[in-house]
Order: C-alpha cells, then structure tokens, then sequence
C-alpha cells in the first residue's frame, strides 16, 4: 500500500446520530475540534489481525507512531483546516501519510457534528515545511491536492472529546483493491488520542485486516475505559433518560461533561497511580461539579481488574468499563 493509500485509509472515525440546534453551534464545535486536535501525538500502532499481509506491520509486530497536528491558513479550502504529518517514531525524514484535513458544519446528523474531509498532497515530498513555509502556503493550490470524499469522517462533540467515523463503505480500501472498503473510528480530545481501522471485503464483510492504535502510555501504565452516563428522565415526562460516553484513562484521566440542564461535571478515575495500600491495588472513580470550584460530589472504588466501577448520584447514573485493545473485546 502507498503512502497516499494510507493518507485516504486513516482519516476517519466513528459517529452516533443526534439533533442539530443551529449552523452557528456547528462551525463553534468545528473551531473547538481544530483546537483540540492539534498537538504531537505518541502512539503504539497494535495490528491486531491481518489475513493478506497488507502492511510491513503484518510482520513487524507493535509499531510506535508519531503524529504532529497544526492549524495552517488556507482561506480558499476552509475556515478550519489542519495540517497532519505521521512518521515512526523511529524515522521523522520519512513521513508515511501528510494530509490536510477541512474542517465544517455538517447538517445531516448529530448535535454539534463536524465534517472532516481529507486531503492527500500529489507532491508529498514538495510541501514537508507547509505549516512554517508561507512561501508554500501561497503557492499549494487545488490542482496540487486529491481527496476521496468517500472517506470523509464525521465527528460529534460529547464534552471535551470528539468521536466518529467513515459513513457506510465508500471508503475503498485502495485503488487496487476496490472489492475492499475501510471501516475507520477516531476519538480525539482531552487526554485521549486513539483509532481503529479495519478494511473488509465488500461482497460478505469478511475481515481481511485490523489495527488499533492509542497513546503510548495507555497500551503500558494504564488502561483505557469508556464511561456511560445517565440522566433519568424528569418526573412525567415522555423523552427517554439522555445518555453521554466519555473516555477516560486510569492513571489520573479526566473528562468533563455537560448536562441536559448546562451543568459542568468532570470524572476522574485512578489505579495505580493513587496511594492506596501498597499490598492491594485498587480502582477509584470521583465525580467533580465544575461549578464548584471542583469540589468532590461523590466517588466509588473497587478492586483493580473489576470489569465495571460506578456512581449512581441521582441525577446521574455512571457506569464505566475498559476497553481492552485486542479484536474480540474492543467495543467502540
């Protein structure tokens, strides 16, 4: 697979649908995500099954990734567009995916949903100083860029995070293999950072290859959870009890969350970096009020490989549970 095959392959993520309240909250939530997602990235690229030997990962076994994410200025293509270089971390001179990634309101599905469109570079090599270079920046034009519109993500903003997903299965594995489509899941915001792709064959949705990749230190110190939270249902009313999931790690992450009714919490979970008894390890979720200068609403522990830890308050219900990264647990 060529590295513009694997710009096309690895941009996207997973969606859930919901209602819009307006363009104007949309393109905030685009600005937001913009925001969030910038930064350098270290992750542990896991192939976690492979059946054709589509990448050297196939034989080379956990790869260690690095991904630089940078907002550059290009009006004509977009109000919010990035820049992304990934490499191994082993070997910065030689990028594996550059690509430009557009950032806009989407109107057909979730509250405060983005669109992401990707763009590959026909000349990768030509624009490696793009973000710095305004030399570049002014000459980079239409012409030079391609795009599969196939393999653009949607994102819907749950709090501080963004998740989402390629729609359907026009995101064709590669251009040699269009029988293959790629199936592509992205979660970005707070202290997380974490894909999963998989590429099935169209005709049965045989699984020909997966990989998953997270944050160096999640697949090392600390485990990776996804946390459901529940607002019941008003007394007499007829709307079903909302739901938000938020992922958190549990070497001190945090996610914050907001309320049917606007108000700010934010979770915290720990194991093994709390002083607990040196003799027994133990899991420990708290649940902050941020209008409370943080204060401590209520918390709960259990041991530390429990398969659920949670906090019923009364006007939320949390319940949180780990992701174990292989293909058989994964549930995304």
């Amino acid at each position: 697979m060529n590295a513009r095959s694997v710009a096309a392959l690895l941009v996207a993520a997973f969606t859930a649908p919901a209602v819009l309240a307006s363009d104007t909250q949309i393109e905030s939530a685009a600005q937001v995500l913009a925001q969030r997602w910038q930064g350098v990235y270290d992750t542990l690229e896991q192939p976690l099954y492979d059946e054709r030997g589509l990448t050297p990962l196939a034989q080379a076994g956990n790869l260690r990734v690095r991904t630089i994410v940078t907002p550059v200025s290009l009006p004509w293509l977009g109000a919010n567009v990035l820049y992304l270089e990934e490499f191994a971390h082993e070997d910065p001179e030689s990028p594996r995916r550059q690509v430009l990634l557009r950032l806009a309101s989407d109107s057909s599905s979730g509250t405060e949903a983005v669109r992401v469109r990707q763009y590959t570079l026909r000349d990768p090599a030509r624009w490696r100083s793009l973000p710095e270079d305004r030399e570049q920046l002014h000459a980079l034009r239409l012409r030079d860029l391609e795009s599969i519109p196939g393999c653009d993500l949607l994102l819907r903003r749950e709090g501080e995070q963004f998740r989402g997903g390629t729609v359907g299965r026009s995101c064709i594995a590669s251009s040699g293999d269009p029988a293959s489509y790629v199936d592509y899941r992205l979660l970005v915001g707070g202290e997380l950072y974490w894909y999963h792709k998989r590429v099935l064959r169209g005709a049965d949705e045989e699984l020909l290859q997966e990989i998953a990749g997270f944050d160096w230190f999640e697949l090392h110190e600390a485990r990776l959870f996804a946390c459901r939270v529940r607002f019941p249902s008003a007394p007499g009313a007829t709307a079903p009890p909302s739901l938000t999931i938020v992922n958190v790690h549990d070497q001190g992450g945090r996610a914050r969350f907001t309320t049917p009714d606007g108000k700010g919490f934010e979770l915290q979970l720990h194991s093994r970096d709390w002083p607990f008894d040196a003799n027994r390890d133990a899991l420990l979720l708290i649940v902050r009020e941020l209008a409370d200068a943080g204060a401590t609403l209520a918390s709960s522990w259990t041991q530390y490989d429990a398969e659920q830890i949670g906090v019923d308050v009364g006007a939320m219900d949390v319940r949180c549970g780990p992701i174990a990264p292989n293909r058989t647990a994964m549930a995304f």
